[in-house]
């Protein structure tokens, strides 16, 4: 005890671990989120083919369970991203909703490991939002094309 001051701490006090550069968010990086979320939809892709070729089974006897457990695992890998971020987690149930899955996603794909506290996208970052954001232009553009012809 420090007889200058008694409510001195006996223990000494360490710099924070929690510090914005030293935090880590846990949850999935980008790469696992995107590999993750592509090999959902590959292998929901490819046993809808098996089943349908093995099987005479209607499409909705097929798709909607195979639909609902690619639902559940895109939840569930948003849902480790958005922590990742520093997000709420919740933020994955938003995947359910038209339109606001695709915000989701673009935050998952583009922000980095604690964008919550940071608010500054890396260099990757930018790439891949520009990158996604030609793909979505194109998109547009072949849907106004076909629907104007």
């Amino acid at each position: 005890m420090n007889e200058q001051n008694p409510y001195q701490t006996t223990i000494e006090i360490s710099e924070d671990s929690h510090a914005i550069a030293g935090m880590r968010y846990g949850g999935i990086g980008r790469l696992a989120f995107a590999l993750g979320y592509f090999g959902i939809t590959a292998v929901q892709w490819i046993l809808a083919s098996v089943a349908y070729s093995m099987t005479e089974a209607g499409v909705v006897s097929v798709e909607v369970p195979l639909t609902l457990i690619a639902g559940v695992a895109t939840i569930a890998l948003s849902w480790y991203r958005m922590i990742n971020q520093g997000s709420s987690g919740f933020w994955a149930f938003a995947t359910i909703i038209p339109l606001v899955n695709l915000l989701v996603f673009l935050r998952c794909m583009v922000y980095p490991e604690g964008y919550a506290d940071t608010k500054t996208l890396d260099t990757a970052g930018k790439v891949i939002g520009l990158v996604l954001f030609i793909v979505l232009l194109i998109a547009v553009l072949m849907v106004f094309l076909a629907f104007s012809m």
